[in-house]
């Protein structure tokens, strides 16, 4: 076979389209060395594949993560001495896999420190948000009128452990009525208790009326008491069976992962705190593993729900303690859900699977498989309404693929 010379010239390369080269360079994916090479060829390669090359990181190994790691902390500390992110790679990195690491990796505490590094590397501060703690005047208000008519109720001297029942320092009523008057005059401060105890809230609640204090309460400053918000472009994670990184790792990471639309949490002993704490941030979650989760219960799917309501696929693959509750809550919340895996459940019972298909009508995967009081019936129900009950789940959000190919045959009316 006689193969023209020309091909392989630095001319015939140029030629070649670029759609062409980002399909080559996508299927290299997989071999990062390869592509790392393709990276080097020329400056029109480096420009198509560095992209690519970023977009998605493979590791084999714990001690390329360390590379992976230390090469991003460099480049952050480096271009960026104020801790504004302005690396370009960095900006390239859109998901984060490290399920395919070997079973001892995945289960060195390091781990977390790792992905703690990268994170932190890649969130940018945006916009800060109210904290909690720094109230305006009428929460505030609110809140002490309320307060203090729940222990006017327990101003019984038989119960030593009333907060109204406690001794007051001296001079403690005239003091609140003096600094409240000394604000309503000038309105420059904000009104707002240093200490949050019963007996300050219920005296000052009673030192002047609810009305003034409102409206002697001026507008509040996020400068002084906020907390940051977070962007990223790390749009996937995947965690599956990564027990080294501990709950407490991502309970504290959950407010720089709110960029998050793909999250595997699959089989690494997540509680229902760590499940709340992360759903307080991921507003934008689209699927969601908890599958293999056996601590995980009916609050934790409840929280979950109740704020990531954009969920198309969650995984709940042999969470052993979910019942009709938590199908309940999937019900009333996730009107776009169109895969669900229940599959090993067996306190989900055939009340639960109704209610979720009457009030999900973009749902097309629902497993039920291995579901003991899951009647036969309703196996048929769902069948009859071309929703199909029993798949293969092992595979990573493989009732999504699912669900996808089964809205091709059979779309959904919208």
């Amino acid at each position: 076979m006689l193969v023209d010379s020309d091909m392989f010239t630095g001319t015939a390369c140029s030629r070649m389209p670029t759609e062409l080269l980002l399909e080559i360079f996508m299927l290299l994916t997989p071999y990062q060395r390869t592509l790392h090479a393709c990276v080097l060829t020329s400056r029109r390669w480096n420009h198509v594949a560095t992209p690519v090359l970023w977009k998605r990181p493979q590791f084999s190994r714990l001690s390329s993560v360390e590379l992976f790691a230390a090469s991003l902390l460099t480049a952050h500390r480096l271009i960026s001495p104020h801790g504004e992110r302005t690396s370009p790679y960095v900006r390239l990195i859109e998901t984060l896999a490290f399920s395919s690491l070997p079973e001892p990796d995945r289960n060195n505490p390091h781990l977390a420190t790792l992905l703690d590094t990268i994170v932190n590397c890649m969130a940018v501060v945006s916009m800060p948000t109210c904290d909690a703690s720094a109230w305006d005047g009428t929460q505030t208000s609110a809140l002490a009128l309320k307060r203090s008519r729940s222990l006017s109720r327990n101003d019984d001297a038989t119960r030593p452990h009333s907060a109204a029942a406690l001794p007051l320092p001296e001079g403690t009523e005239p003091e609140l009525s003096d600094k409240h008057a000394a604000r309503s005059s000038s309105g420059s401060e904000l009104l707002a208790p240093q200490t949050v105890d019963d007996t300050q809230l219920h005296y000052a609640a009673l030192s002047a009326p609810v009305a003034e204090m409102s409206a002697s309460a001026p507008c509040y400053e996020p400068s002084s008491h906020s907390v940051p918000a977070y962007t990223s472009t790390l749009r996937q994670l995947d965690l599956r069976f990564c027990k080294g990184v501990r709950n407490y790792s991502l309970q504290r990471l959950a407010p720089k992962l709110a960029s998050l639309t793909v999250l595997n949490l699959a089989g690494g002993l997540r509680t229902d705190i760590t499940i709340a704490k992360l759903a307080q941030h991921m507003f934008q979650l689209r699927r969601i593993s908890l599958a293999w989760t056996s601590n995980l219960t009916d609050f934790g799917v409840s929280e979950l729900v109740q704020r990531c309501k954009s969920v198309e696929c969650l995984d709940l693959t042999y969470c052993t303690q979910i019942e009709d509750t938590a199908m309940f809550a999937i019900a009333h919340n996730l009107r776009n859900l169109c895969a669900l895996s229940v599959a090993y459940c067996a306190g989900v019972t055939d009340i639960g699977v109704r209610e979720v298909v009457s009030a999900c009508p973009q749902l097309c995967v629902l497993n039920v498989a291995k579901c003991l009081r899951v009647t036969d019936r309703m196996r048929k129900s769902l069948e009859q309404q071309r929703i199909v009950a029993q798949c293969d789940s092992f595979e990573p959000f493989s009732i999504y693929n699912f669900a996808k190919k089964q809205q091709a045959v059979f779309p959904k009316p919208s």
